[in-house]
């Protein structure tokens, strides 16, 4: 697997993306490639058990079906994949029959699983302004490794060069003048959430309920726990308490379990790392969507190549894992048409 696209240009520092590593330098060259811009995907044209195109809507309202010559690959993401799948009939029978969705092919997983990478907020406020950032409000990161039996850290931190108050000023914290935060999340999280459609209408958005911190050992929030105590023992050295005049929440005044929690709770954001919810499994898996080989299970001439094929959730941001699954899928497609 050839992993050589950049993450960051060297130039000018920016990040970069699937689109410009791969698309940009071959979308010129390649006869056999058409990009369709501003164009969405609605619904899938199936032919009994095979997926023979999918139909789309330009930007004009122009309603276009695409034919594929082999096979269609889904790559819409962890929410536009199952939604897909679901407007063509593909999914947990019951919610289907209960929009009025014809039932194409009942596949109980398509739309459960659903992953994130949720993470809470500790906030100080420092002596004045601080040097510019580089390419983004998060230039630093952060893994702990808590319990020494685990194979790989279980706590996460981006460090921002500003005081992100969004979700505390909903609390009623202020936000300073000149600030910096520490975000400590759960890289493995155990709690599972859904999407499912509430309506058989394509425009409408499906519902994502992430059941954040519902899991029965409590394992999530106590992992947000122990990083906010991680995090003030950072604070609490140098080079960082230098620059640091206080801090502002949850407040130093917060100290026990309990309330850290429910100030972690209250406060946590997603970090827009949705997966999971096609996820791939072994033949006797019930809630499978796909197999180790991308197909759709149970039809033919369809694959999805995305983060929604996550089984469990990368400890990393899943974007490397997202590319590693688009080149394998490469490799899968190549390999099975020679």
């Amino acid at each position: 697997m050839n992993l050589t696209k950049p993450y960051y240009h060297p130039e000018d520092n920016k990040r970069s993306s699937a689109s410009v590593a791969y698309l940009h330098p071959v979308m010129d060259d390649r006869p056999n490639l058409r990009i369709f811009l501003e164009t969405w995907a609605f619904r899938l044209e199936l032919d009994g058990a095979r997926a023979e195109g999918v139909h789309v809507r330009t930007k004009d309202g122009e309603e276009l079906l695409v034919r594929a010559r082999h096979e269609v690959v889904l790559c819409a993401g962890a929410v536009d994949s199952p939604r897909l799948l679901l407007h063509s009939g593909i999914g947990p029978r019951a919610q289907l029959e209960a929009l009025g969705i014809p039932v194409a092919h009942d596949l109980p997983g398509v739309g459960e699983n659903l992953l994130d990478h949720p993470e809470s907020v500790i906030v100080w406020e420092t002596n004045g302004p601080i040097p510019e950032n580089s390419a983004m409000d998060s230039d630093a990161g952060l893994f702990v490794r808590r319990d020494p039996q685990q194979p790989g850290p279980d706590l996460m931190f981006h460090f921002y060069q500003i005081p992100f108050t969004d979700n505390p000023e909903r609390l009623g914290y202020e936000r300073p003048a000149y600030g910096v935060s520490m975000t400590p999340n759960i890289p493995k999280p155990r709690s599972r959430g859904r999407l499912y459609l509430t309506s058989a209408d394509p425009s409408v958005k499906p519902a994502l309920d992430f059941s954040y911190f519902t899991d029965e050992e409590d394992y999530d929030a106590r992992t947000l726990v122990d990083g906010l105590r991680i995090a003030r023992r950072i604070a609490a050295s140098e080079p960082l308490a230098g620059w640091l005049k206080r801090e502002v929440c949850p407040g130093p005044e917060i100290v026990g379990d309990a309330e850290l929690s429910e100030y972690a709770r209250k406060v946590a954001h997603t970090v827009y790392h949705p997966a999971g919810t096609c996820r791939m499994g072994a033949a006797d898996d019930a809630l499978a969507v796909v197999d180790p080989r991308l197909r759709v299970r149970g039809l033919s001439g369809i694959r999805v190549a995305d983060a929604s094929v996550f089984p469990a959730m990368p400890a990393v941001n899943p974007m490397i894992g997202v590319l590693m699954v688009g080149e394998k899928a490469v490799d899968l497609i190549g390999g099975e048409s020679r």
